[in-house]
């Protein structure tokens, strides 16, 4: 409990004025909650006495209406509140988490898994706002009616009948929590199962055309079963542990009812309390019963929630290996990008992709990248959006290190096309305006137009506003390609990268996208990976890549003179045609 109340210390003090208020409100509550009973017990004895008047049962009555409509008003404010706050502590975790996201690089990325990392801001995250919410009325509300109630039992009734039937309830549930507090490992191999569940959900979805392509729906679906069935059977473990272990609860409370009877009779009969007082008394004993039960339940969530908050905060602690120091300076522009020596090996891996690699890019230049796949192509130029640092050598901008420039200053030089093209499920035209959020009409025409778009809107049903399916699932592939160029060069970057981000589109329509970029790209830098030489024939210069190192460069015309991969290649492609 310790650690959860650390963990978000932060938002108790922010919110500090509503956790006081309510917690007045709960102790109120526990107070009128006990006051029946001693009403109660109060008229059995005026009534037994003969002293009931009426003006008393006029008290004994009003009393009795006006204690549950006082209970209710003060638990409908606190509810209010409770859930307000819950939903509060939710919104800014949840918050924070995905801000966290965003700040951390391709390597974490890599650690983690997709799946683990939503099971850790959905499931996790629950657990953590139940018992966060809970804490407060599971332990000050039932503490205190348990304190309360004993504190009468004792002072009021029978300071010995009170010792005889309630310090068993400590001493038990003490035990009986050190014994479940075993179950946390527990619950700490489901949480992990069921991040695995949640991953192979989102890659039986994500796949699901290729699932079908290949008809393995029947194998996919006993994968899922069986991730699904080694979920259910981990938390059926905790289920079985909890089943046997809830009535030990049950069997100390019903010790200590029995007690509370069987002394209470041999009090009476010896004249040391009234017939009143020991109704009275019992009734306290159970009201003691759901105070002790809500007190063990809020033991489970704070067991469940230490592993959570502990799963969470493994991810807020994490910290980039890329980040911004505090002399990062701001660019905007370039006069040139020189890689010098730079050899990057992924972080899980054993070799290095690219090696030993050098060369320059001038501001206004269109730069090819060609070779073999596998080569290094992607990875070379993907080390200008600094998802990586470099494990050897270094890229300077102007003469300075690229990471002694701010990283958003960084991307935002650059209008990236990857090979793979995350759209998502908005109006085609919200799909390119996150390339710039402030963009006008214009500047979305002119995007279009470059990328050779305007075509394909005549047969969109609403055009520009069509809603592009989860994935771009709506659109082809050529489509997809010329969509996400347009969300690239509605930035109007400085620096463009085609990632082989023509290889889906027909050999007329890329030369229109080529044509466009010349034209209305003069002054600006363009780097163009492609597989067919027709991409980069007009580049300035062109740079042949093969097992991680540069083994060409040249124009084109430069290239086909020498005896290299590039000239065989476009031989090769050629006599295709």
């Amino acid at each position: 409990m310790a650690n959860i109340i650390r963990k978000i210390k932060w938002f108790i003090i922010e919110h500090r004025v509503t956790y006081v208020i309510m917690l007045f409100l709960l102790l109120s509550i526990a107070f009128i909650s006990l006051t029946p009973a001693y009403v109660l017990g109060f008229a059995i004895d005026t009534v037994i006495s003969g002293k009931l008047n009426e003006s008393t049962l006029v008290m004994i009555v009003g009393a009795l209406v006006l204690l549950p409509v006082s209970r209710y008003a003060l638990s409908f404010v606190y509810n209010y509140l409770s859930n307000k706050t819950a939903q509060t502590l939710t919104f800014q975790l949840r918050k924070r988490y995905l801000s966290h996201l965003f700040e951390m690089d391709s390597k974490f990325f890599e650690l983690y898994d997709k799946g683990d990392l939503i099971s850790r801001v959905t499931a996790d995250l629950d657990s953590i706002t139940q018992a966060a919410s809970s804490i407060m009325e599971g332990i000050i509300f039932n503490v205190g009616v348990i304190l309360f109630a004993i504190g009468v039992m004792g002072f009021s009734i029978s300071w010995e009948l009170t010792i005889i039937s309630v310090t068993i309830m400590p001493i038990g549930l003490t035990i009986l929590n050190i014994i479940r507090s075993k179950k946390r490992k527990y619950v700490k191999i489901h949480r992990e199962i069921y991040a695995e569940m949640t991953e192979k959900v989102l890659e039986s979805v994500e796949g699901q055309k290729t699932i079908r392509a290949y008809v393995q729906e029947e194998n996919d679906l006993d994968k899922l079963k069986d991730a699904i069935d080694a979920d259910i059977e981990s938390w059926r473990y905790i289920v079985r542990y909890e089943s046997w272990f809830n009535p030990l609860f049950e069997v100390v409370y019903g010790i200590a009812y029995v007690l509370a009877f069987v002394f209470g009779v041999y009090f009476i009969l010896e004249s040391k309390m009234s017939l009143g007082q020991l109704i009275t008394f019992v009734s306290y004993v159970g009201m003691l019963y759901g105070p002790i039960i809500a007190i063990s339940t809020i033991f489970t969530q704070i067991n469940n929630a230490t592993i959570s908050i502990d799963r969470y905060d493994e991810i807020m602690t994490q910290v980039p290996e890329v980040h911004d120091d505090l002399t990062s300076k701001d660019i905007i522009d370039f006069k040139q990008i020189r890689f010098e020596n730079v050899t990057f090996l992924y972080p899980f891996d054993k070799q290095p992709v690219i090696k030993d690699i050098t060369f320059e890019i001038n501001n206004g230049q269109t730069i090819g990248i060609v070779g073999p796949t596998g080569s290094g192509k992607s990875t070379l130029i993907r080390q200008l959006l600094r998802e990586f640092n470099v494990t050897q050598g270094q890229i300077y901008i102007d003469n300075q290190r690229i990471d002694s420039y701010k990283i958003e200053d960084i991307r935002n030089l650059v209008g990236y096309v990857p090979q793979t093209h995350i759209l998502f499920k908005r109006g085609v035209d919200e799909n390119i305006l996150i390339g710039k959020p402030n963009a006008n009409v214009d500047m979305i025409n002119k995007a279009i137009k470059i990328a050779d778009f305007e075509k394909d809107l005549l047969f969109l049903q609403q055009g520009l506003h069509t809603m592009v399916g989860e994935s771009g699932t709506t659109l082809s592939g050529g489509q997809k390609q010329r969509l996400s160029i347009a969300r690239a060069l509605i930035k109007e970057p400085e620096i463009l990268i085609l990632d082989d981000s023509l290889s889906a589109v027909d050999a007329k329509t890329e030369d229109t996208i080529i044509g466009h970029l010349i034209d209305f790209r003069k002054g600006k830098t363009n780097i163009i990976v492609a597989h067919r030489f027709s991409a980069v024939r007009d580049a300035d210069v062109i740079l042949v890549i093969e097992n991680g190192q540069i083994t060409q460069k040249g124009t084109h015309e430069e290239l086909l003179k020498q005896d290299g991969w590039y000239k065989h290649q476009y031989i090769q492609q050629m006599t295709m045609k």
